[in-house]
């Protein structure tokens, strides 16, 4: 029989609201620079967010509204992001908030790691 086991993060960076030069963390419009620095990077890729909570203008049900959402390419997941302004909680495939503290970014390629690295930190 065989296991499908995940895999271990190449890396795991972990971004508050300082690396924004913010008291505050885990705002929309810090997860969008995020993932503006490595859209090209992620272009091709279907995201997939849980369990969103945050406060906006929209109710989060309308931007996400399926306890999970697909979201088709980096472009698209950017235009929802944008109208949130802050996550309370929330997991998408490699980012997530804590406690309305800080991102948690996990991935595979050292390059997204290094892209996001020379865009923030």
């Amino acid at each position: 029989m065989e296991y499908n086991y995940l895999k271990e993060p190449a890396f795991t960076l972990r971004l508050s609201g300082e690396h924004f030069q913010s008291e505050i963390g885990c705002l929309g419009k810090q997860l969008v620079q995020i993932l503006t620095c490595i859209q090209h990077e992620t272009s091709n890729l279907t995201w997939f967010a849980f369990d969103v909570f945050g406060s906006s203008n929209q109710p989060s049900e309308v931007l996400f509204p399926k306890p999970y959402s697909g979201i088709l390419n980096t472009d698209e997941l950017i235009k929802k992001v944008e109208k949130i302004v802050q996550f309370h909680h929330e997991a998408e495939l490699e980012i997530r908030p804590f406690d309305t503290s800080y991102f948690e970014v996990y991935g595979m390629n050292k390059d997204i790691e290094a892209k996001i690295k020379s865009c923030i930190m």
